[in-house]
């Protein structure tokens, strides 16, 4: 666990760092070029579409972790309660690193600094990393690796994570740098609690063992 643990940790650190600078450099001029020219192609429909996406999107992303949660409550499953909390406090987790990554870099959002670009979407504080997209991607590889792992199950994951970046910047709200961070963002929250949790799981289960031989 210890040799694996560190080594991932640091390499998304890193990941996310590079993207934090590639985010403030001149690059987002480029990214704003492209968000203002899908701008342009969208309809009032299709901008409705992309709204719903990005606003009740949580309820997606928090209910099913949630119906697992108290399901396993309701049952006394221990595996339906340890896979909903690991995914609901990753996203917490992931929800507090963006949001101090957001307010130490504080980089303004598109629509902040280029005319062409439209906001029509809420966008609260700054734009380094999407706290929508961390909390999606948490939520779609909670289900796609931890809840269900089936092949069905991981495409329907990568569609709804794709989704809701897409959301995120045909809205103006963010860069395309912006949701890649948010979803090394949210890797690193889930992979933090997942291993923390599997530390756990397996000394509760050693101990267990322990008290059943000791009978």
């Amino acid at each position: 666990m210890r040799k694996k643990f560190w080594p991932v940790i640091l390499s998304l650190a890193v990941i996310l760092t590079a993207l934090c600078l590639l985010r403030i450099s001149s690059f987002k001029e480029a990214e704003q070029n492209i968000i203002a020219a899908l701008q342009q192609q969208q309809s009032p429909s299709t901008i409705k579409f992309f709204q719903i996406i990005s606003d009740y999107g949580k309820y997606i992303n928090i209910g099913i972790p949630a119906i697992f949660l108290i399901v396993g409550l309701i049952l006394k499953k221990k595996e339906f309660i340890r896979n909903g909390l690991i995914i609901l406090l990753a996203m917490a987790l992931s929800g507090i690193i963006a949001q101090t990554i957001k307010r130490t870099v504080k980089e303004p959002r598109p629509y902040e600094v280029d005319a062409r670009i439209t906001q029509y979407s809420v966008g609260g504080s700054n734009s380094f990393p999407s706290g929508h997209t961390a909390e999606t991607c948490v939520a779609m590889l909670g289900c796609a690796l931890i809840l269900f792992r089936t092949p069905v199950s991981i495409v329907l994951s990568i569609f709804w994570a794709l989704l809701m970046m897409s959301s995120r910047i045909v809205l103006g709200v963010h860069n395309f740098t912006d949701v890649a961070g948010g979803f090394i963002t949210a890797c690193l929250g889930l992979y933090l609690v997942n291993s923390l949790f599997d530390r756990y799981w397996k000394r509760n289960h050693e101990s267990e063992a322990r008290r059943a031989g000791s009978n």
